[in-house]
């Protein structure tokens, strides 16, 4: 039995060799074709003496990506690629600069060339490190969606754009126009259109990984066999620009010396294209946490966004530092490895090993290319990112968002690219403050009929708020205020005091407001100077930085008498209810305990028995009336003064639940559960108290049953007020 299964093994093993390399050859081929194409789409006119180093470069860098990440990645199927889109931008700022350099030779372009890859490539690895040390790879999620596809649109426009001038040997859209009419030119042109469409179509029409290898060998086979039939020697291709021009210095593996490169580069002309540069790591990282989304979907399980961060970094900061263009894991092919059954880290493996086994013959390879392959795959891919992105974006974005696209990519196009990124950084800054200023501010909104202070008070003052609670307005705020947020306040504010009867007391609540800035402030500061001419009280709650800054601002320009601050929101609320309170019942509307009896429960003629069989209790301020933990053995009315309700935080400090006014009544819940007191109870100023006891009480069941009643009625009748409240702060919240 072990022998079968061994044999079983080995012919596994073999079969998963066999797969590995038959994916590295179509990801070689695919990798080398690309190559060709981008370092023909960068070191082209003044530059094509570097294109054999370009495509060096171009293969290393491939190399390295698919090697190094193969091996520390923590997706191990991952397979690396350098990518289309920072080459796009890469392509526009080497012409960029070698624009700026009219005096300069060839050698000096080449370089300054190389500078621009080398420091956008370790710059693209630096922050690849550094987001993924520091766990800031979410930070670029935070990038609307719009820019990111806008970005990559006119990338895609810049690979078309560099296709037509790598057809052309032009470089403005005029010039390519005219060139159009030269029949040499034409035969450039029309090979390379033919090809990209015959590679799109096919690409559409099927999914087999095999497709693109083959139709880029059969346009080579054809392109040699059409030169063979015509009897057209190699030599006049290459003068017909159908074939790269090389020397025979440019034969073999070859790359930037990196004392030239540092000496000879135009070091002035790479920092002018420097704001283009930024957006290469951008896209990059952009593109990276893209791709790792997609293959987590695709493999059913979490990858470590950070891990591969770092990884990439590393892989991409040792490419810099040869002059070569950055990279990162790419999802077609990655993908494409698990469809054909390689599966670990052979896929990669097997890419690096036979894209190194090309590097000695990058040249000789790269020569034999005809110009329309490597054209042609230019304009296909361009053409994919601007349809992709630009075109077919429109089914799943809104209006305004496709709107954005378009507008970069059109400004990309007229203006050149650093245009297209003004744009996109000033559509964010636009989309991200017109966004935040439609987020709601305005947490709640509610009069002092709906919503109160903790305090419970007597039926007599409650009826009063119900009455006059309207001149109460509470409005709750959040988020951050700022000049596009708080317009969403004064309006509030004016709507409501637009309508009568306007209210004598405004309480603005700042607990869940992040932050505020001086636009803010000064929309606040025009607030209060309305409704200081109309006597309406203001309070601010709680005590916190952001409400001192708007009083000292208000401090600042008037002395307000009707503007204050309160400890919290319950604190404002019981303040402007004391003053409603003191306004419509006098400043005293405490009133005899027998009287408040018979607010609450109505004409009795046995409410002054009820009174006389409570204890009459005196207390101080500061006596605690009721102790957490203790037996609820009594029940209390409270008389006159005050008392509040506390409990002890875990940290020792102490927080208020409840304030209880004149007519409360105190201590029933735990009476009626029959268990312990859950806070300690407070007197805040002097009191007077009735207690009815649980022995008296008992005592009036046997005895006196109809004051027995009288008296579970006035406690049920204080806890039916007090769910009526809550109630309606329910409804206030859902509302």
């Amino acid at each position: 039995m072990r022998p079968i299964l061994k044999h079983l093994r080995d012919q596994k093993k073999q079969r998963d060799v066999l797969n590995a390399v038959a994916f590295g050859l179509i990801a070689g081929l695919d990798g080398l074709g690309t190559s060709v194409a981008f370092a023909a789409l960068i070191f082209t006119g003044t530059l094509s003496s570097g294109f054999s180093m370009g495509v060096s470069a171009m293969l290393l860098s491939c190399v390295i990506l698919a090697g190094y990440i193969a091996w520390r990645s923590r997706y191990p199927a991952s397979l690396a690629q350098v990518q289309e889109t920072s080459i796009a931008i890469l392509a526009a700022a080497v012409t960029s600069a070698a624009s700026t350099m009219t005096d300069a030779g060839s050698e000096e372009k080449i370089a300054t060339a190389f500078a621009i890859l080398a420091v956008s490539t370790i710059g693209t690895g630096m922050l690849f490190y550094l987001s993924g040390r520091f766990r800031f790879g979410v930070l670029v999620r935070f990038l609307p969606y719009p820019v990111i596809a806008g970005f990559l649109a006119g990338s895609g426009w810049l690979l078309l754009d560099g296709a037509w001038m790598m057809m052309t040997n032009q470089s403005s859209y005029a010039a390519i126009v005219h060139s159009l009419g030269n029949a040499n030119v034409l035969a450039i042109v029309l090979p390379s259109l033919i090809f990209a469409g015959f590679m799109a179509c096919a690409l559409r029409l099927t999914s087999n990984p095999r497709v693109a290898p083959l139709i880029m060998i059969l346009s080579i086979a054809l392109f040699y066999a059409m030169l063979w039939s015509n009897d057209l020697p190699i030599h006049m291709a290459r003068q017909l620009r159908w074939l790269p021009s090389l020397s025979e210095q440019q034969a073999g593996f070859s790359l930037p010396s990196p004392v030239n490169l540092w000496s000879k580069a135009d070091w002035w002309a790479v920092l002018g294209v420097l704001p283009m540069l930024v957006s290469v790591p951008l896209i990059s990282i952009a593109g990276l946490l893209l791709n790792t989304s997609g293959l987590e979907v695709a493999a059913r399980g979490d990858i470590n966004a950070n891990a591969e961060l770092k990884t990439t970094g590393h892989a991409n900061i040792l490419i810099g530092c040869l002059g070569g263009a950055p990279g990162f894991t790419g999802l077609g092919m990655t993908l494409l490895a698990g469809k054909l059954g390689v599966h670990g880290r052979l896929a990669g493996a097997a890419t690096a090993v036979i894209l190194a086994l090309t590097l000695p013959f990058a040249t000789q390879i790269a020569a034999g290319v005809p110009l329309f392959v490597a054209a042609g795959l230019m304009i296909m891919l361009g053409a994919e990112l601007v349809y992709d992105w630009a075109f077919a974006a429109r089914k799943t974005l809104p209006p305004m968002d496709w709107a954005a696209v378009l507008a970069i990519v059109f400004s990309m196009m007229a203006f050149g690219f650093m245009t297209g990124i003004a744009v996109g950084l000033v559509f964010s800054t636009v989309t991200f403050v017109y966004n935040y200023a439609r987020l709601p501010v305005i947490r709640l909104a509610a009069s002092g009929h709906d919503r109160r202070s903790s305090t419970d008070r007597s039926n007599t003052a409650n009826s009063v708020l119900d009455q006059h609670g309207h001149l109460i307005h509470i409005i709750e705020l959040q988020g951050y205020l700022f000049f596009g947020t708080v317009e969403q306040v004064v309006r509030a504010v004016k709507k409501r005091f637009s309508n009568a009867p306007k209210p004598k007391y405004l309480l603005l609540d700042f607990r869940n407001v992040s932050g505020i800035d001086s636009a803010a402030i000064a929309g606040f500061v025009n607030i209060f100077s309305v409704l200081s001419a109309e006597k309406v009280e203001v309070i601010l709650s709680p005590i916190s930085a952001d409400v001192q800054s708007v009083l000292q601002r208000i401090n600042d320009i008037t002395d307000s008498a009707t503007l204050e601050a309160a400890t919290d929101l319950d604190h404002a609320l019981e303040e402007a209810e004391d003053r409603l309170l003191a306004c419509h019942c006098g400043a005293e509307y405490s009133v005899d305990i027998a009287d408040q009896l018979l607010a609450t429960l109505g004409p009795h003629p046995r409410v002054p028995d009820l009174v006389a069989v409570m204890e009459r209790i005196e207390l101080e301020a500061g006596t605690c009336l009721i102790k957490a933990g203790e037996l609820a053995s009594d029940i209390f009315v409270l008389a006159t003064g005050r008392v509040k309700v506390e409990i002890t935080l875990p940290g020792g400090g102490r927080l208020r639940l409840r304030s209880m006014a004149a007519g409360a009544v105190l201590g029933e819940v735990a009476f009626y559960l029959g268990g312990k007191r859950t806070a300690d109870v407070i007197v805040e100023t002097r009191a007077s108290l009735f207690r009815l006891t649980g022995e008296t009480l008992m005592r009036l069941e046997a005895e006196d049953p109809t004051l027995a009643v009288l008296a579970h009625r006035l406690f049920a009748s204080t806890l039916a007020e007090r769910l009526t409240l809550a109630n309606r702060m329910v409804q206030l919240a859902n509302a």
